[in-house]
C-alpha cells in the first residue's frame, strides 16, 4: 500500500468515523427530543383530559345537587339527556386517557378512575331516577363516591405528571448513554487510528531518516552504503530503490570521474604521470626542496633510434619500444620517485634526495643500460639507446618550468655529442645552448639572404690525375662570424627541420657550378651530394632529383648520392633503402660515405649493393707509418676490389699517403693533399690552373 493511502486512508477513516459519530449524536439528541417532546405532548392532553374531566365532574356534581334540590323540579328528559350528555363527555375523556401513552400505573389508574366515575356515574344516576332501584343513595354517599372519583383524577394526574418526567429522564439518560458510548467509541477508534498512524510515522520517520543517512554517507563518497526498505512496495521502497540506483549512477560518475582524471594526468600508453602531473609534482618538489633543502634530480630522457624504428616497423612496434623504456626506468627509480611520458619518446625521471652527480649518473647511466637491451618484436630483435639530460631542483630553483627547461638544454647537449651520452646543466651549458638558439635565428636568415653557399671539394686519380668529380660541402657567410664550416651548423639545422632547404641549396649550386665548368670546357665529370637518412626516407626525393637535373639538362649520372653506413643500419623494409634502390634504378651513383666507422659494414656492404664507398679520414691519416692501420687498410680496400666497389680514400693529406694508398691497390682520393674545399670561382681557376679548358667545350 503507498504511503499516500496509508497517510490519507486514516484521516478519512477519522473524518468519517467523526461524521458518523456527530450524525449518530445529532440523530440521537433528536430522538431524544422527540421522546421527551411526545412524552410532554401525552402529559399534556393526559393533564387536559383531567382537567376536563375534573371540569364535568365538578358540573355533573352541581348538577346533581340542583337536581337532588327538591324545590327544583326538572323535566326527566331534560336530566336524562344533561346527564347523558356529561356522560358522554366523561367517555371521551376515557377514550384521550386510554389512547394516551404512559406507564404502566398510569394505565392502571386510568382504568380505576373509570371505574370510580361509573360506580359514582351509577349511583348518581340511581339518585336522578335515571335508574330505578330501591335502593335510593344518599347525599353523603354520593359525595363520598364524588370525593373517591375527585381524588382519583388528582392522583391520575399526579401519576401524568410523574410518568412523563420519568420518560424525560429515561429519555435524557439514553441520550447520554449514546453520547457516551459514541464518545467511547470514537476515542476508542481515535486511539487504535492514531496509534497506528503514529506506528507507521514512526517508521516512515526512520526509513527516511535511514534514507538521509544513507544520502549522506553517499554524498561523502560512500557509495557501498546497504540500504533497507529495498523490497517495500511504497514509496518509501521507491525513494530507497531510486537513492540505490543514484548511489549506483554516483559510483559509475566517481570511477568514470577518477578515470577521466586518471587519464587526464597520465600517458594512456605507458600509464606514466603525463607533463600535467610532472607539473604538479615538481610545483610540491619545489615546496618540499624550500623548506628541507633537499636537492632533487631531474633527468629528461629521450630516446635514441625510436623514431627510426616507428617509421620502418610501424606504430605499434613503436609503442613496445615505448613500453619498454617505460618500464625499464621505472625498474630504477625509488618508490618517491616518478617517471613521466612528456612527449612521443620523451620521458622525464625525478629522483628525490640524489644529491651528488655521482649518484645521479650512476642512475642515468643504469636507465640507459636497461633501456639499450634489445627488444624481441615480430620475431626481431631490436634496441634503441637513450640520451638524457640532468638538472637539479635546488633550493635557489623555484620554477619548474625554468627546471625542465635546464634539463632539455642538459639533454640537448647529451645529444649533440652522440648517442648514449648523460649531461649536467650548468651555466656553461646554457651558454652554449642559447648560443646554439642564436645561431639557429641567424641560419633561418642566412638560408632566406643566401648566406648558405656550396663549396667543392676535387677527387682526382692519383696516378693519372684525372679529375674523378668533387663534392659539395655546405659553407656559411655569416656576417659576423665568418666562413662557418658544415660542422658548426648542419646538425643544428637538421635538428630543427632546416635540413631540406639547406640539401635544397647544395643541389642548386652543385647543378649551376656543373652547368658553368662544362660551358667553360673545364672537367667536371660529377658532384657528390650528401643526403640524410630522414631525406632518403621521403618518397619525393627521386622525384625532386629527377625534376632539377631535367630543368638543367643534365642525366641522374651528373650527381653522386653520398649517404652514411647508418642508413643500411635497418633491414628491408626500410623506405630509405627503398628510395636508393629507385634512385639506382634511375642511374644515380651511390655512394657509402664514412666507411668503417659505422655498425657491422661488411654485413651492410653484403646486404647492399653500393656504386662507391669512401674509406673515412681514419683510417686513411698516417697509414704510412702504422703497419697494423695498413693492414687493416689493406684489407678493406681489397674487400671493395673483390666486390667491385669502387674505392676512394677521404682525408688525404700528404704524399707518403698517396704512395701507401697506391700500394695497397687504391689510387681515388680526396683530401687537403689533393685541395682544400673552395668556392666555385676558386675551383674554376683550380681547374684552369691544372687541366686548361677544352676548345670545344659543350653545355651537356
Amino acid at each position: 500500500m503507498s504511503i499516500k493511502r496509508r497517510i490519507l486512508g486514516p484521516i478519512i477513516l477519522l473524518i468519517v468515523i467523526g461524521i458518523v459519530g456527530a450524525i449518530w449524536v445529532a440523530r440521537a439528541a433528536i430522538k431524544t427530543q422527540d421522546l421527551i417532546q411526545d412524552a410532554d405532548s401525552a402529559a399534556v392532553r393526559t393533564l387536559q383530559a383531567t382537567e376536563r374531566a375534573q371540569r364535568i365532574r365538578a358540573e355533573i356534581e352541581s348538577r346533581l345537587s340542583e337536581f337532588l334540590e327538591f324545590n327544583t323540579i326538572a323535566p326527566p328528559d331534560r336530566i336524562r339527556r344533561n346527564h347523558q350528555r356529561y356522560v358522554d363527555a366523561f367517555q371521551n375523556v376515557w377514550n384521550d386517557l386510554r389512547a394516551a401513552p404512559g406507564s404502566e400505573a398510569q394505565k392502571r389508574m386510568v382504568a380505576q378512575v373509570e371505574e370510580q366515575f361509573k360506580s359514582w356515574n351509577t349511583e348518581a344516576s340511581i339518585a336522578l331516577g335515571l335508574i330505578y332501584d330501591t335502593h335510593i343513595p344518599s347525599r353523603n354517599r354520593l359525595d363520598t363516591l364524588a370525593r373517591r372519583l375527585e381524588l382519583a383524577l388528582v392522583a391520575l394526574e399526579q401519576e401524568v405528571r410523574l410518568s412523563a418526567e420519568q420518560v424525560n429522564q429515561d429519555a435524557r439518560r439514553r441520550y447520554a448513554k449514546q453520547v457516551v458510548i459514541v464518545l467511547v467509541t470514537m476515542i476508542g477508534i481515535f486511539l487504535v487510528a492514531g496509534s497506528a498512524f503514529i506506528g507507521f510515522g514512526g517508521q516512515l520517520v526512520r526509513s527516511l531518516t535511514q534514507l538521509a543517512a544513507a544520502m549522506e554517507r553517499i554524498r561523502a563518497g560512500d557509495f557501498d552504503t546497504p540500504l533497507s526498505d529495498l523490497q517495500r512496495r511504497d514509496e518509501v521502497g521507491k525513494i530507497a530503490r531510486g537513492v540505490a540506483d543514484f548511489s549506483s549512477t554516483l559510483r559509475d560518475l566517481s570511477e568514470a570521474k577518477t578515470h577521466i582524471e586518471h587519464l587526464a594526468l597520465h600517458d594512456q600508453l605507458t600509464d606514466l604521470p603525463n607533463r600535467r602531473a610532472l607539473q604538479d609534482y615538481l610545483e610540491r618538489s619545489v615546496e618540499q626542496a624550500r623548506d628541507s633543502n633537499a636537492r632533487h634530480a631531474v633527468l629528461h630522457v629521450d630516446l635514441d633510434r625510436f623514431k627510426q624504428i616507428n617509421d620502418l616497423m610501424g606504430h605499434a612496434a613503436g609503442d613496445q619500444i615505448l613500453l619498454h623504456a617505460a618500464e625499464a626506468m621505472q625498474r630504477q627509480i625509488g618508490p618517491d620517485d616518478l617517471t613521466a611520458r612528456v612527449g612521443g619518446d620523451e620521458f622525464v625521471i625525478v629522483l628525490r634526495g640524489h644529491g651528488t652527480d655521482s649518484k645521479t649518473k650512476a642512475i642515468a647511466k643504469r636507465v640507459i643500460e636497461e633501456i639499450s637491451k634489445p627488444v624481441e618484436i615480430e620475431g626481431e630483435f631490436v634496441n634503441v639507446g637513450a640520451s638524457i639530460g640532468i638538472a637539479y631542483l635546488a633550493a635557489g630553483e623555484t620554477d619548474p618550468a625554468r627546471i625542465l627547461s635546464n634539463a632539455d638544454i642538459a639533454l640537448y647537449i647529451a645529444k649533440s655529442e652522440g648517442r648514449g651520452r648523460v649531461s649536467f646543466y650548468n651555466d656553461a651549458t646554457r651558454a652554449r645552448f642559447e648560443g646554439n638558439m642564436a645561431l639557429l635565428r641567424d641560419l633561418r636568415i642566412g638560408l632566406d639572404n643566401g648566406e648558405i653557399t656550396a663549396f667543392f671539394q676535387p677527387q682526382v686519380d692519383g696516378i693519372t690525375n684525372e679529375v674523378l668529380g668533387f663534392e659539395a660541402l655546405a659553407r656559411w657567410h655569416h656576417p659576423k662570424h665568418g666562413m662557418l664550416d658544415p660542422g658548426v651548423f648542419i646538425t643544428l639545422a637538421f635538428e630543427h627541420g632546416l635540413g631540406d632547404r639547406l640539401t635544397e641549396r647544395i643541389v642548386s649550386d652543385a647543378i649551376s657550378a656543373l652547368l658553368e665548368w662544362r660551358a667553360l670546357g673545364l672537367p667536371a665529370p660529377s658532384v657528390s651530394v650528401n643526403f640524410s637518412a630522414k631525406q632518403l626516407r621521403d618518397g619525393g626525393l627521386v622525384e625532386y632529383l629527377d625534376d632539377a637535373l631535367f630543368a638543367a639538362n643534365l642525366q641522374p649520372k651528373d650527381i653522386a648520392i653520398e649517404v652514411l653506413e647508418s642508413v643500411l643500419f635497418s633491414d628491408g623494409v626500410d623506405p630509405a633503402l627503398n628510395t636508393i634502390a629507385k634512385l639506382q634504378d634511375r642511374g644515380y651513383k651511390i655512394e657509402l660515405d664514412d666507411f668503417g666507422t659505422g655498425h657491422a659494414s661488411i654485413s651492410n656492404l653484403r646486404r647492399f649493393k653500393v656504386d662507391g664507398i669512401k674509406l673515412d679520414k681514419d683510417f686513411v691519416a698516417g697509414v704510412d707509418q702504422d703497419a697494423e692501420q695498413e693492414v687493416i687498410l689493406r684489407t678493406m680496400i681489397d674487400l671493395c676490389r673483390n666486390l667491385n666497389i669502387e674505392c676512394l680514400a677521404e682525408g688525404v693529406e700528404t704524399e707518403a699517403e698517396i704512395a701507401k694508398l697506391i700500394s695497397l691497390g687504391c689510387s681515388r682520393f680526396q683530401g687537403y693533399g689533393i685541395a682544400r674545399p673552395m668556392a666555385r670561382d676558386a675551383v674554376t681557376s683550380w681547374l684552369e690552373t691544372h687541366y686548361g679548358r677544352k676548345p670545344d667545350a659543350k653545355v651537356s
